[in-house]
């Protein structure tokens, strides 16, 4: 203890006899490794906060956004723009996430099967309400994923509007069903010219939760 003290005071002595200046050039010089592992300690707490207080919360509404390497759907704007529209407690969220990539030539292997397994398990334990990824995707689990019939869940005035988007998959018996929208209408992006028509598409897994949060997205989409 007698030591700790000795070096306390003799660390204030020395700053006494420095300018402002001098004393935050000699605490980063020789205190700069104890202020980067707290700064690193303060963003472990906060990050274990945050997990903490949003498990607490009830999902509002949860979709993945897949392939997005144009930036073309801001995740976090349409979080927060969403969370106004829906009308949001405190103690619900939104989850989106934009950080996935499927990628059906064999590159990026591990990370691509990470993405398609993280889809596959919110799909089969019911949690995910709808998933935005390119034609080449929508096209991989339209084989395999069950999928909502969109002319029994959207309304009548909502699918006679989007029925020029509207595309096609086969179900498990070979039929056709109208299962997902082509997006080049969509706010996010019709007035991109770099993105031609089929470049995305929105589709819903038969076990989406969340019906109504979902129509209000897909009415946000293109207003």
């Amino acid at each position: 203890m007698r030591t700790i003290r000795d070096w306390y005071r003799g660390e204030a002595e020395k700053l006494r006899a420095l300018t402002w200046p001098k004393k935050m050039q000699y605490l980063f010089v020789y205190y700069k490794g104890w202020f980067a592992g707290f700064l690193v300690l303060l963003l472990f707490l906060g990050y274990v906060v945050d997990v903490v207080v949003q498990g607490q919360k009830e999902t509002a509404l949860q979709g993945f956004f897949t392939n997005d390497i144009y930036s073309a759907f801001p995740a976090g704007e349409i979080e927060t723009e969403m969370a106004a529209r829906l009308g949001l407690r405190r103690d619900q969220k939104i989850l989106f996430d934009d950080d996935l990539y499927i990628d059906l030539g064999g590159k990026a292997t591990e990370y691509s099967a990470a993405s398609n397994g993280k889809i596959i398990a919110y799909m089969a334990v019911g949690e995910l309400d709808f998933v935005v990824t390119t034609g080449e995707v929508y096209r991989h689990f339209a084989g395999d994923v069950p999928m909502k019939d969109l002319r029994e869940f959207l309304p009548e005035d909502l699918y006679q509007r989007l029925s020029p988007s509207i595309v096609d998959a086969p179900d498990q018996h070979g039929e056709p069903v109208p299962s997902a929208i082509e997006l080049s209408g969509c706010r996010f992006l019709r007035d991109r010219e770099d993105l031609p028509p089929g470049t995305f598409y929105l589709f819903l897994p038969y076990s989406a939760p969340r019906g109504e949060a979902i129509l209000e997205f897909i009415r946000y989409c293109y207003e």
